[in-house]
């Protein structure tokens, strides 16, 4: 079974336990968005899935509505906006996902990397009321191509 089909098929799984708690219906445009989320490796726009869900003749309005009934229902979370950027970025919570990367505020790249001291640290804590299961690491700071090249006044503004 492939990567993509086990997180997908878990996802579709929570989405229809809470369609069915909340007394709403199943929608297969709902699962074509979640399908297409779950094809996206790394965390996306809004924007992002539409240009992907265009090719399914999904609308911009039914995406959006979409990521919001996922988020509600804990297949997906925002990542926070960052600095200087107006749109969020959403990633599909697959349960057994524990993700440490670096993300460049101001080409957007992102690397992945793992530290074994930082993860002995967050697996080692106790949380108050929580069974800590997976965790999402995120460290912002300008990469060394960013950094070489000329600040222009707008780039100054964002800082």
């Amino acid at each position: 079974m492939s990567k993509i089909f086990k997180i997908f098929g878990g996802a579709l799984e929570r989405l229809n336990a809470y369609l069915a708690l909340h007394n709403m219906r199943f929608s297969a445009v709902r699962e074509t968005v979640l399908e297409q989320a779950c094809t996206l490796t790394q965390p996306f726009t809004a924007e992002q899935l539409i240009h992907v869900c265009e090719k399914e003749h999904v609308s911009s309005a039914t995406v959006y509505n979409a990521l919001k009934l996922f988020v509600d229902a804990n297949i997906m979370h925002i990542i926070d906006q960052q600095k200087g950027r107006k749109t969020a970025e959403y990633e599909v919570l697959t349960g057994e996902q524990t993700r440490m990367q670096i993300k460049c505020e101001k080409c957007g790249r992102v690397a992945n990397f793992h530290d074994q001291a930082i993860d002995r640290i967050i697996r080692g804590r106790k949380y108050a009321n929580l069974e800590l299961r997976h965790y999402s690491l995120f460290v912002y700071g300008v990469c060394k191509k960013c950094k070489l090249k000329k600040e222009t006044p707008k780039d100054k503004i964002l800082s």
